[in-house]
């Protein structure tokens, strides 16, 4: 388990960061949403903290992987056990619980002594590229890593609903770090911008700390007074606002 959490966390991120970082394309500058001076320094830093994470998240994930091979968890293998329309709803209530999970308990971690302790490697990385997502003290690793494993022994999830859950996690842990706005301008002015979490309103969190907390909805952030967007130059194609207007929800 650890060798495949680091192989994915190693070619994920190698490819995002050559694409974006590296050959830097002409046409994605204006999606770019901070400046890469003094980003190498920090490179082998969070290279070497995410390769412990992957050793942490393994534990709780190969005792999942285990516990539903023999049988003990909630998880099921046949699509025709529950009622077709559970399907998609199982995967909202794990993605909607891991979200208010993750809101309340990374709110927890910016608590000065706490955060001090366990979540300072991670805001290092002011500026995160795609080798961030993983950036984690073990601490704060195993605390993110514990949610799931967990869910799957109280709320039925088919097998591949729960592939898809684990996909969307390390899509939205890589995407949100990548440092550019990667979503198409239509979802920025659109349904999308507005309830899921986006690399721009990520970076936001990193800059500012003390807000934009959620992992993939805005709800907590909006309904706790938590939540900061800004208009970017790339959200303002098209549109006549202003680049330094701040919008707070």
């Amino acid at each position: 388990m650890f060798l495949v959490l680091t192989i994915r966390y190693l070619l994920v991120s190698s490819i995002l960061y050559w694409l974006l970082w590296v050959r830097r394309p002409q046409s994605w500058e204006i999606r770019r949403l901070h400046d890469m001076d003094e980003r190498k320094s920090k490179i082998k830093s969070e290279i070497k903290w995410s390769l412990w994470s992957c050793l942490v998240f393994a534990i709780p994930s190969g005792f999942m992987m285990e516990m539903i091979a023999l049988g003990k968890t909630k998880v099921y293998f046949n699509l025709t056990e529950y009622d077709w329309w559970y399907v998609p709803i199982s995967l909202f209530v794990y993605l909607f619980i891991h979200d208010t999970y993750f809101y309340w308990t990374h709110r927890w971690l910016h608590l000065p002594p706490i955060y001090r302790l366990f979540h300072k490697i991670h805001h290092e990385s002011i500026n995160p590229t795609p080798w961030t997502s993983f950036s984690f003290d073990p601490v704060e690793s195993m605390i993110t890593a514990i949610i799931i494993p967990i869910m799957v022994f109280i709320i039925p999830i088919n097998i591949g609903v729960l592939a898809i859950l684990l996909t969307l996690m390390t899509m939205f842990g890589v995407v949100n770090h990548t440092g550019y706005e990667v979503y198409p301008l239509s979802w920025m002015h659109g349904f999308w911008q507005e309830n899921w979490i986006t690399p721009t309103h990520h970076n936001l969190h990193h800059h500012k700390f003390n807000c934009n907390y959620g992992l993939y909805f805005r709800f907590w952030d909006r309904l706790m007074n938590t939540d900061v967007m800004i208009e970017t130059p790339f959200m303002m194609q098209g549109d006549s606002g202003v680049l330094s207007q701040e919008r707070t929800s």
